[in-house]
């Protein structure tokens, strides 16, 4: 077997039938990054009668005016369990890229070094693939792992039932304020590019990722500024009633005065309270903005069966309103029933015993930590590529 270039069309083939295809190693993500002053290579390992055993897409950036480094987003399409066939690949990747004159590539693979559950107890260890990987003379570069929630969702009712309590009750507080999400269209473009500090970058993915196999879609979170106060006045009239009623109970001599009621009244006094503020705060954007405002959005490439959550946004504003995790569930409602059912939630972070996006209760996948293949050593090691990240 030996590697040979492949052209836009066989790589794209190839990719879109593989079991690790995803957004990054694909066509659409190589044009992006042309952006970048990355040129795209596409690779291909084949055997005699012209079959295509793995693949890769190559980010190509100049070191000088010979010399070339590599950049490998999502590492290679190649089951990396299957060593024998890793050990080829490598290979004979190192010989091709040592006649184009690089220096070193390096990769950033998608393999599930470990996996915890939401409260970070580990599942599943797979480290063992790290050393087997490092036989094939890789270089681990440290500190580089990253961490992401990975959801997987069969219907609608379970998965909602699967959150925890907290998210649930944020996107019922979303549901009160008269927050509606949608899917965003030409027309709301502006709307979404308005939130986002770098706007060409999703301009271009609006573009780009516009084919059935990685397919791009934005989604809004809009306040109804009549629907927020009609629902907190609704609110307000309700417990009001409640209110009397404990009132009138404690007012009552007849009734013995236990730590319970007065427990309900007080808390029925602050719900009294939070409501009336929360009327205010309506009544204030229905005179700022009559007609509503967007005040969040999220944006995901569909890959496959596979939904990429790519970013999320809001205005400061309204920051305060926690309304993303309102658009991802919806989002989710919606493509579950069109067939999807693995979530990339996105990267989170630990930071100070906290992780973010642990309301959704799926699984916390570390992904192993980027490497680098070194096709001209003493280059490699003369310029201190090793401390040195791609940008």
């Amino acid at each position: 077997m030996h590697i040979i270039t492949l052209s836009e069309l066989q790589f794209k083939n190839y990719s879109k039938m593989h079991s690790r295809r995803n957004y990054k190693q694909s066509v659409e993500y190589a044009k992006l990054k042309m952006e970048n002053g990355y040129t795209p290579l596409y690779l291909g390992l084949i055997d005699e009668m012209n079959n295509v055993h793995a693949a890769t897409l190559i980010l190509e950036k100049k070191i000088n005016n010979k010399h070339k480094y590599g950049y490998v987003p999502n590492g290679y399409l190649i089951n990396f369990y299957q060593i024998d066939l890793l050990r080829v690949f490598t290979i004979e990747l190192k010989a091709y890229l040592k006649k184009l004159n690089y220096v070193y590539i390096r990769v950033n693979p998608l393999i599930n070094y470990q996996v915890y559950d939401s409260d970070f107890i580990l599942k599943e260890n797979n480290s063992g693939i790290i050393q087997e990987i490092k036989k094939l003379d890789y270089d681990f570069i440290p500190n580089t792992s990253r961490y992401k929630m990975v959801l997987k969702a069969n219907d609608i009712h379970s998965t909602y039932k699967n959150f925890k309590r907290s998210l649930r009750r944020n996107i019922n507080d979303c549901l009160k304020k008269g927050i509606v999400v949608y899917q965003g269209s030409e027309k709301d473009r502006e709307d979404f590019l308005n939130l986002m500090e770098n706007k060409g970058r999703y301009q271009r993915m609006m573009e780009l990722f516009r084919t059935k196999d990685n397919y791009f879609e934005f989604y809004l979170a809009k306040i109804m500024p009549e629907v927020y106060i009609n629902n907190y006045r609704y609110l307000i009239k309700r417990e009001q009633l409640n209110n009397d009623r404990l009132n009138q109970k404690l007012k009552n001599p007849k009734v013995r005065k236990t730590k319970n009621l007065l427990e309900k009244k007080m808390t029925s006094d602050h719900l009294l309270t939070e409501y009336n503020n929360e009327l205010i705060a309506g009544t204030a954007v229905l005179k700022k903005y009559p007609k509503g405002v967007v005040i969040s959005g999220v944006a995901i490439i569909k890959n496959d069966r596979e939904v990429s959550f790519v970013k999320e946004c809001y205005t400061n504003e309204f920051k305060q309103i926690r309304s993303v995790p309102m658009i991802k569930w919806e989002i989710m409602k919606k493509l579950i029933t069109e067939g999807y059912h693995r979530f990339d939630l996105g990267d989170i972070v630990i930071a100070k015993n906290q992780i973010t996006k642990t309301g959704y209760n799926g699984n916390i996948v570390e992904y192993t930590n980027s490497f680098d293949l070194v096709i001209n050593d003493l280059l490699y090691k003369f310029n201190g590529f090793a401390k040195k990240r791609p940008k």
